[in-house]
């Protein structure tokens, strides 16, 4: 990459960290933890957070002159008897960014580093994203078993379950792991493949820059019933080339 453009990649950059604590302060502390906090005992604000969330970071996204995004994302009604689980390829940090801005009160399966940041795991904790720590079996049971929980109350879970960003210029997709749609077989769920397309052109993976104006999307595919599955490894595979399909 031509240093110029390098420089002007690093600024957009740091423009995008500076709106994520401006507009973050603004809404977290005048709107999100209040709410949070009230919505123990004042049943009716129960979720409000979760919208309050979702609406902050579409914000965030809508001021950003660097982005050119396009989302098609389709989700069925909420039922407290069955839950929603979206699987997605996974091609930069601006996934997230995207996930959280068009759907309020997703929880997403993360790695533990990122709850130990300052102020970022406090956010996580709070809006109850699901933690994992990497390289420990245990660790993954018991993700995969809170998993199983949220989408028993009828919530909205996301994973990557590549379990990592692509690697820069990488066209396909990477292996999926088996965790995911054996709870979502489980627990009888509702499975939405979701698409993301040249996010990582964007924001590439190591590169500690944003490139302007570069066209992404993010879609939904037909959501697929678990139930109809004869197994958690046939539901796996569907999905995989359902995505793998629309990244042609």
């Amino acid at each position: 990459m031509p240093s110029g453009v390098k420089t002007t990649a690093r600024l957009w950059l740091l423009y995008f960290l500076f709106t994520i604590a401006l507009i973050g302060t603004a809404f977290v502390v005048t709107l999100y933890f209040p709410i949070y906090w009230l919505s123990g005992p004042v049943r009716r604000l129960r979720g409000v957070h979760d919208e309050i969330m979702c609406f902050g970071i579409g914000i965030l996204l809508r001021v950003q002159p660097w982005l050119d995004l396009n989302t098609d994302i389709h989700l069925p009604p909420r039922s407290p008897r069955q839950g929603v689980l979206l699987i997605s390829n996974h091609r930069s940090h601006l996934d997230v960014f995207i996930l959280l801005s068009r759907i309020a009160g997703i929880r997403i399966l993360a790695k533990s580093t990122l709850f130990k940041i300052p102020f970022l795991g406090l956010m996580m904790r709070a809006s109850d994203q699901i933690r994992v720590e990497r390289g420990r079996l245990d660790a993954w049971v018991r993700a995969m078993e809170d998993v199983g929980v949220k989408l028993r109350r009828g919530e909205r879970v996301h994973i990557f379950p590549e379990m990592t960003r692509c690697p820069p210029g990488h066209k396909g997709l990477l292996p999926f792991t088996l965790g995911p749609f054996a709870a979502a077989m489980k627990e009888d769920a509702v499975v939405i493949p979701l698409v993301f397309v040249d996010t990582d052109r964007t924001w590439p993976k190591g590169e500690a820059g944003l490139r302007f104006r570069n066209p992404v999307s993010a879609r939904t595919l037909p959501p697929l019933q678990a139930k109809n599955f004869s197994s958690a490894e046939d539901l796996r595979q569907t999905v995989f080339q359902q995505i793998e399909n629309s990244l042609v």
